[in-house]
């Protein structure tokens, strides 16, 4: 009878003794599941497999988690499903899911009863622009230029790429199941607030993808807290044809020599918009769109003005293109003097939609 190597299928029940295992001994996961297969196959015994052999569960893997991640982006890069995000928490024993950082190593559990997951599809959306085919994301943007202008007042107090306020990834966000879609509420309005429409170069109303909250910052700690719990949503992901150009949206406010924005800051995959001079959030409008590649000459810029102490910033006009989506969905977040609002409400960021 000849011998035959074989995959060992990793029921529910190993699965649950393993991690019970690893919390009563202090090890990891990760530990403990070598330790299970080196004592399995030293054990195995001849066995003829079936003739047609069942496909089996692949076993756990692992992800080390980059800047910028929290629980339901890594879920949706390696299930194409960020509502998966739970089989993660619960793998890893995770008490708070928005409690993780940069090089934890986090055990990537199969999922049971199914093969590897099928990458997710865009959900239908009005035809928006149709970039040309393998268009570069990050390449330069036809026709753009870039201004500047000074700030006012002083500089931010600290890096603003370990500002809280400024660098949305330090944050993060978390998806939740709050409705996909626009909403209606009364209360007071401002008639010149940004138009979320002019994100987009057809100034369409897009589907949503998938809600979040984001996260509160620690400033006594300077590291990230809970969940903002403000709105049910603070957060959305527009679905997007990945290379479309995304522009500022247009209000009813100037900073000065046409321009509406300033860019307090940006690197390869984000960018935080100002509707005022100041190189903060505290007054004011400011926008956070994860999920793009910024333009690499803005974003030169921005380098530059930054290292040069943020006298100045880089100063965009309302529908000037900012950079492309890196793929079908970006991140659009909306503030007001500060405070995280929620971006599907009408009467605010979609008039008229």
């Amino acid at each position: 009878m000849p011998w035959h190597f074989f995959r060992v299928d990793l029921d529910d029940a190993t699965y649950q003794a393993a991690l019970e295992r690893a919390q009563r001994e202090g090890k990891t996961l990760q530990k403990v599941l070598v330790e299970f297969f080196d004592s399995y196959t030293r054990d195995v015994v001849e066995e003829e497999l079936p003739t047609e052999a069942k496909p089996t569960p692949a076993a756990p893997t692992t992800y080390t988690v980059q800047p910028g991640d929290s629980l339901s982006q890594i879920a949706r890069k390696v299930y194409s499903d960020a509502r998966k995000y739970a089989l993660i928490q619960k793998a890893n024993n995770l008490a708070d899911p928005s409690r993780i950082w940069v090089g934890q190593v986090l055990v990537i559990p199969p999922v049971a009863g199914e093969g590897p997951p099928e990458p997710t599809k865009p959900e239908p959306s009005p035809a928006g622009p149709s970039p040309r085919p393998g268009v570069d994301p990050c390449a330069p943007i036809p026709g753009e230029s870039y201004g500047k202008l000074p700030i006012v007042g002083q500089p931010t107090d600290r890096p603003a790429a370990k500002h809280g306020d400024l660098n949305l990834a330090l944050r993060g966000y978390n998806i939740t199941t709050a409705a996909r879609g626009l909403i209606s509420i009364g209360g007071p309005t401002d008639d010149r607030a940004p138009q979320l429409a002019g994100l987009f170069e057809d100034k369409r109303t897009p589907s949503i993808k998938n809600v979040y909250r984001v996260n509160n910052w620690d400033w006594g700690r300077n590291a990230r807290g809970g969940p903002i719990t403000d709105f049910e949503v603070t957060l959305v992901g527009f679905t997007v044809k990945p290379g479309e150009t995304i522009q500022v949206p247009d209000s009813g406010y100037s900073i000065g020599q046409g321009y509406a924005v300033l860019v307090l800051y940006a690197d390869a995959n984000r960018i935080t918009l100002k509707y005022t001079g100041e190189d903060s959030v505290v007054n004011g409008y400011a926008v956070h769109v994860d999920g793009v590649c910024v333009e690499p000459n803005l974003l030169a810029l921005y380098e530059r003005m930054n290292a040069a102490g943020r006298g100045q910033l880089p100063a965009l006009r309302a529908g000037q293109a900012f950079g492309r989506a890196r793929g079908d969905e970006i991140q659009v977040a909306i503030r007001d003097t500060g405070r995280f609002m929620d971006p599907r409400t009408r009467k605010d960021w979609w008039r008229g939609q």
